[in-house]
């Protein structure tokens, strides 16, 4: 099965601090299963979103994941929520 994986509405997601590469947010349920962007007008099983930050496209990242796997296991309420837990980094730490 294929994840669907979209770029942030509003928002930039700050590249990753080990590999530099991109991550993504996605769409989904409030039980975490993927859903395309339309659903997010029409959710008849809740809203939530997840950071994707793909193996396939950063194969030397140790903290990248596989095409159907997320980011730890938090689900946000909103992008926003998501694109601010991404983006916050520990003082000290650029990226």
């Amino acid at each position: 099965m294929k994840t669907i994986v979209f770029i942030p509405k509003t928002g930039v997601l700050k590249l990753c601090p080990f590999c530099g590469g991109s991550a993504t947010i996605s769409v989904s349920d409030d039980e975490g299963n993927d859903k395309s962007e339309e659903y997010e007008s029409d959710p008849w099983s809740g809203l939530s979103f997840k950071i994707k930050h793909d193996h396939e496209k950063n194969k030397d990242c140790p903290i990248a994941k596989y095409e159907e796997e997320s980011m730890g296991v938090y689900l946000y309420d909103s992008r926003e929520e998501a694109i601010k837990a991404w983006n916050t980094r520990m003082k000290g730490v650029e990226g």
